[in-house]
């Protein structure tokens, strides 16, 4: 098991909560405030999700500052911009890690960023929990590094088993040139024969590309049933409008990072009919995911996508922590690797071991210009 404590060292933990400081110094005793750090890109061509990432946990602690806060204290979430750079991440991290006043990071959105930022927040005992991370490798990234997100190798062998539900016996795969899109890439191709499936291709793109006539144009030749995107929703959508003026008539399959308004509002009638997983959906009976739907338009005036559910969820996972066993950061760890059956957001949630969340994701898919689920 990734996560222990004997009980010598959870008696010192009890200790310290009970005198108002941590293992490693870091409390808010003594403070008015309780200080959650959030790391993502508020700047540059990933803004989006981190406006997402920022309004889903500014929301969490709005909802628990109107509440009465926690113990009499306010939540404050301490925003850094990583710019979704790696080495910008590790520069935000050092900066969390080095303010004792940051009990926990929420963060980061790129996998490369919390697979560099992890020995960071390990080495210092300070939690990390990332509402986007997916990349298999960040399973090992160390004991205090969570996620809310399941991880590709999930969500790619899941949708090779949907694929083969749906009849597709030649798949073409267009993924982000990332360790999210390879990730997919790798588990989609490895799971794809045990379910009866070709891979007829396989074309990357880098973040943030909006030409796609060539990669389409190869992959019209080789005609498959459908097209896995590997990425997110604004190049999806992109893709989709550009295969339908190649009369590149397909299914498209894609993960969660699909689910936003954006998809729809970009793509239109050519994301008709998309098929995608997704583990925050406000239209089934998650009465967690239609609360925080209603509240986030309250406060936003927009739909919230499945990032801003993330961030949200991450965020408040560790407020719940701090609710249960006090302001401190080895606390907030010890109650994460326990955490079992908790309704959120994005569903039921538990950890495992490594960090890593299990959930059921719905079947999605884009009918009359919204989401449904498929039946």
């Amino acid at each position: 098991m990734k996560k222990t404590l004997s009980t010598l060292a959870i008696t010192s933990l009890l200790m310290g909560v009970l005198s108002g400081c941590g293992a490693n110094g870091a409390s808010t005793a003594g403070s008015d405030t309780i200080r959650i750090g959030l790391a993502a890109p508020i700047s540059g061509t990933q803004a989006q999700y981190g406006t997402a990432f920022k309004n889903g946990a500014e929301l969490a602690a709005a909802q628990i500052n109107g509440a009465g806060g926690i113990g009499g204290k306010q939540v404050e979430i301490v925003i850094q911009d990583d710019k979704g750079d790696s080495n910008e991440a590790v520069n935000v991290a050092n900066k969390f890690v080095t303010d004792k006043s940051i009990l926990a990071v929420v963060g980061h959105f790129n996998s490369s960023a919390t697979l560099a930022t992890a020995p960071v927040y390990n080495k210092a005992k300070i939690v990390q929990v990332s509402p986007s991370s997916s990349a298999p490798g960040v399973t090992d990234a160390g004991e205090y590094t969570f996620r809310v997100i399941t991880t590709d190798a999930f969500q790619a062998d899941y949708l090779a088993g949907w694929s083969k539900e749906l009849g597709y016996g030649k798949v073409a795969l267009i993924y982000e040139q990332s360790d999210f899109g390879l990730g997919l890439l790798d588990v989609y191709k490895r799971s794809a024969p045990a379910n009866g499936i070709e891979v007829v291709a396989a074309e990357a793109y880098n973040p943030g590309d909006k030409d796609f006539s060539t990669v389409l144009t190869k992959i019209k030749d080789k005609q498959p049933d459908a097209i896995f995107i590997g990425g997110f929703y604004n190049e999806a959508a992109l893709i989709a409008q550009q295969a339908k003026k190649l009369n590149l008539d397909v299914d498209f399959i894609g993960v969660d990072s699909l689910y936003s308004e954006a998809l729809l509002d970009l793509g239109k009638e050519s994301v008709e009919g998309f098929k995608l997983i997704g583990f925050f959906y406000p239209g089934g009976d998650n009465a967690e995911a239609i609360r925080f739907n209603e509240e986030y338009q309250a406060k936003y005036g927009s739909k919230p996508d499945t990032y801003a559910a993330y961030a949200y969820v991450a965020t408040s996972v560790i407020l719940k922590a701090i609710q249960e066993q006090g302001a401190d950061r080895e606390s907030i760890k010890t109650y994460l690797e326990t955490l079992k059956d908790y309704k959120s957001a994005t569903g039921v949630i538990s950890f495992d071991e490594n960090g890593d969340v299990v959930t059921v994701p719905s079947r999605l898919t884009v009918r009359g210009g919204q989401f449904e689920l498929y039946q």
